[in-house]
């Protein structure tokens, strides 16, 4: 696992890949879940007592809990992890999670400097992010982990240490454990894929 580190790596595949992941998960017709908030739970939204909620939408690749696989959009995104470990020196050995989110721009009455804070899952594990188109919205990395804060609070006080801003073919590599943050577009969709893996 790498521990506080964070790698940002452009064109981590080749310039066909990103166009047929792009036409795959923007111009097709594919299994999309509504979500209130593109990054915390109904469970999280309702303990924290959190209002500024982030609607947009989701598509499964593969979850760990509860158990689903979709073979084929698995197949296809499955190059994304194991080129950016390797671009790193390391194996990506296992695929946990894998998930598509999709931002529409909100009103400016709603936007937020950034999403609702979270980390995806509480075991150890490495994010993988793809943004799978150009876009605003910038990915927020926070200074806390799980680790330093086993429970995020409404009065938790964490510093930004690094902002990535989406880029067509950019991945950005972390330790799941960090605190971290999606923040909407204003301009057109912001679409992403996000794996959580082994190394």
């Amino acid at each position: 696992m790498i521990d506080n580190d964070i790698y940002v790596i452009d064109n981590v595949i080749t310039e066909y890949k990103q166009n047929q992941i792009e036409d795959l998960f923007i111009s097709s017709k594919l299994p999309w879940i509504f979500f209130k908030d593109i990054a915390i739970s109904d469970s999280e939204i309702k303990r924290l007592g959190i209002t500024n909620l982030t609607p947009g939408i989701g598509c499964y690749l593969k979850q760990d809990n509860p158990k689903y696989v979709n073979e084929f959009l698995l197949k296809e995104t499955s190059i994304i992890p194991q080129s950016a470990c390797k671009a790193i020196d390391k194996e990506c050995k296992e695929i946990f999670n894998g998930r598509a989110f999709m931002h529409f721009p909100l009103v400016s009455e709603l936007r937020t400097e950034h999403d609702n804070i979270h980390i995806d899952v509480k075991y150890p594990h490495l994010v993988c992010l793809y943004y799978i188109n150009d876009s605003d919205g910038d990915t927020f990395l926070f200074d806390k982990t799980l680790k330093d804060t086993p429970t995020l609070l409404k009065t938790t006080k964490l510093e930004v240490i690094k902002r990535v801003t989406p880029k067509k073919g950019r991945v950005l590599l972390f330790n799941g454990n960090r605190y971290h943050s999606s923040s909407g577009p204003t301009k057109s969709v912001r679409c992403i894929l996000n794996f959580n893996v082994s190394i």
